[in-house]
């Protein structure tokens, strides 16, 4: 047996020792290798293409948008050369707020979007609301994204497609459970008002941002929209759109095959009034094409009154639409040029053109076709709306009105805003104040000096306040934004698509209690109370408590240098949407505050960041009814 074992051993060697298997087997070897290499280089992953600044940036707006409350999806994706997509499914069912919501998402990256090429687009789908969901299509240059007046809008619900180029629209989105801005998202950087401007005499229906003294009785409010939004658009298919919308004070004004013209091309300053409220921070945009005449078209915008046009601002067509112009009307309703630009080419083609002015109060902007042609520095902050022209016959049609929340679309200063030309001539003999635009000197009621300020108002008291609204007088109070009105003996807000909307009072202190009763009228429940404020012509500064989530939760906060909203707090609460009066309490002293609701306490000892100044009342997303204001000083 061990021989057989060392016979087949010796063989064995023998036999892959011979040179030709030598070969064959290195032959094999080499073979296998290679297979490895080749085998290794197939299962290793493939070095990761550059990602190019669009796909970053779509995907951080996808990330901020998805941190939004009732965001359900979110995604973004870039195309090189082309487009910045975005698609989200949200729960809110208010196309308006959808719009501002979309709007308040892009602004942080206003920055980055204006580095993006200028060939490209965003293109961004929004389904909203339950089942079958609604659909809102934002399309806007991609380096220009964070410009409102740029924006086109084409809106989609089951059944009905319709392409609706408005050029922004109010929004909040829903207050979530966690802690959350009353006007969420940080606004951009804008100017701020620290000084307001000068205010318009405010008709029977005060509205602006100072109010005057109020008549005894108020005249009531002009019908908000139809669905409920703040948003208004009118066409002229219906023959009846016309008398509901709009008011003629002069000129020859008719609807007429879908549109809505001044047939007059001899007179000057032929005014239609929208039946509107005042408005404070809005859009206003309307196409419009010039049939014949010398000069043009427009709006009047900020007028003090639905009935003369003195202490109103203009902005229209001149020079057969080849150059528009801005300005006001004086006391007695005089023309006063303010500026303008070239409009190249003219506008008197004969085709529709979109004329689009966009108010933040202090400011607007103002561009035709998509094309900013100026800024604009306003001489009122507030004031009604219409259309305007002069020596020329001129057809409108697709009005749209939005109102904006303070500072949710501030006009921005235009990339490139053409230089003021040499002004046109301005008025004289032959171009006379038409005595049907003036129709009633003022009265003591209804002052129309666009500078006019109140001389008996009081810059501040800190002795302490009681306003049980019985008498209408408003001495004691400026209204910083919103639509506010004395009604049956309440000072109600009436505005429900506007946030952080204020009127504040003229006390201001540091150590003080303040009382006062709140009801839900419409909407969602937002009154509340600014404490603390800097000043009362903006909210930066200062602090705040209030409803939020449908009237569930009581929030406080404050707004920071830049007006933004900074979370401190929140506690349940009863149904404040139930429509019954319910009580807010405050105690201020050594910079701290407690709160309470119905004689319930919220909080107690809350550090403050803001220690001392004017109160005021506070409405988001809500009508409210204000009643039996107590603010009493205390010592230190």
């Amino acid at each position: 047996m061990v021989s057989l074992r060392t016979a087949w051993s010796t063989l064995n060697r023998r036999s892959f020792t011979r040179p030709d298997r030598l070969i064959v087997a290195g032959m094999l070897l080499a073979v296998l290798a290679i297979g490895g290499l080749l085998g290794l280089r197939v299962l290793r992953p493939a070095a990761p293409a550059q990602i190019l600044p669009g796909q970053t940036l779509a995907w951080d707006i996808a990330r901020a948008a998805a941190r939004s409350p009732g965001v359900q999806i979110t995604s973004g994706a870039y195309v090189p050369g082309d487009s910045l997509l975005l698609y989200s499914r949200v729960a809110q069912a208010d196309r308006a707020r959808v719009r501002t919501w979309a709007l308040l998402q892009l602004e942080p990256f206003a920055e980055r979007l204006a580095a993006m090429p200028k060939a490209e687009t965003l293109k961004w789908v929004i389904d909203f609301g339950a089942a079958p969901s609604e659909q809102e299509v934002i399309s806007a240059p991609l380096s220009r994204a964070a410009n409102v007046s740029l924006y086109r809008y084409t809106s989609a619900a089951p059944g009905l497609f319709a392409d609706a180029p408005a050029s922004a629209a109010p929004a909040q989105p829903a207050q979530p459970a966690q802690p959350q801005a009353t006007q969420a998202p940080a606004q951009p950087a804008q100017p701020q008002a620290t000084q307001a401007p000068a205010q318009p005499a405010q008709p029977a229906q005060p509205q602006a941002t100072q109010a005057p003294a109020q008549p005894a009785q108020p005249a009531p409010a002009q019908p908000a929209p139809a669905d409920g939004t703040s948003v208004r658009d009118i066409n002229f298919d219906n023959a009846d759109s016309a008398g509901k919308n709009l008011k003629p004070i002069s000129g020859d004004w008719a609807p007429n095959d879908g549109i809505y013209s001044q047939r007059d091309p001899n007179g000057y300053d032929f005014i239609s009034m929208l039946n509107t409220d005042p408005q404070t921070h809005y859009s206003l945009e309307a196409r419009l094409r010039l049939v014949e005449g010398d000069m043009g078209g427009g709006f009047i915008y900020n007028a003090p009154s639905q009935t003369v046009r003195a202490g109103a601002q203009i902005v229209d067509m001149d020079k057969k639409g080849a150059f528009l112009r801005w300005g006001r009307y004086d006391d007695k309703g005089a023309y006063v040029y303010g500026g303008g630009a070239k409009i190249d080419p003219p506008v008197n083609d004969g085709q529709w053109h979109t004329l689009h002015l966009l108010t933040d109060g202090k400011n607007s902007v103002v561009a035709v076709d998509g094309r900013q042609l100026g800024k604009i520095t306003n001489n009122s902050a507030s004031g009604y709306l219409g259309l305007t022209t002069s020596k020329a016959h001129v057809d409108f049609d697709n009005i749209s009105l939005i109102a904006l929340p303070q500072g949710d679309a501030a006009p921005a200063q235009p990339t490139a805003a053409p230089q003021p030309t040499a002004a046109p001539p301005q008025p004289t003999a032959t171009q006379p104040v038409s005595p049907t635009a003036t129709i009633a000197k003022p009265t003591p009621t209804q002052p129309i000096s666009p500078t006019a300020t109140i001389a008996s108002e009081p810059i501040s008291n800190t002795t302490g306040l009681n306003d049980d609204f019985a008498n209408g007088n408003s001495k004691n109070w400026r209204v910083l934004n919103g639509t506010w009105q004395f009604i049956n003996q309440e000072y109600q807000q009436t505005n429900i698509g506007g946030f952080d909307l204020g009127s504040i009072s003229t006390f201001q202190g540091d150590a003080y209690t303040v009382t006062v009763r709140v009801r839900r009228l419409d909407g969602d429940m937002g009154a509340g109370l600014y404490l603390n404020m800097a000043q009362r012509d903006t909210k930066a500064r200062s602090q705040m408590i209030n409803y939020t989530q449908g009237g569930k939760v009581v929030q406080w906060g404050h707004f920071d240098e830049g007006g933004n909203f900074v979370f401190e707090g929140s506690a349940q609460v009863p149904d404040g949407n139930d429509g019954q009066w319910h009580t807010f309490a405050a105690t201020v002293r050594g910079g701290k505050a407690s709160f309470s609701l119905d004689g319930k306490p919220l909080a107690k000892d809350v550090p403050l960041t803001y220690k001392s100044g004017y109160v005021g009342l506070l409405a988001s997303a809500s009508k409210v009814s204000f009643d039996d204001v107590r603010i009493a000083a205390l010592k230190q």
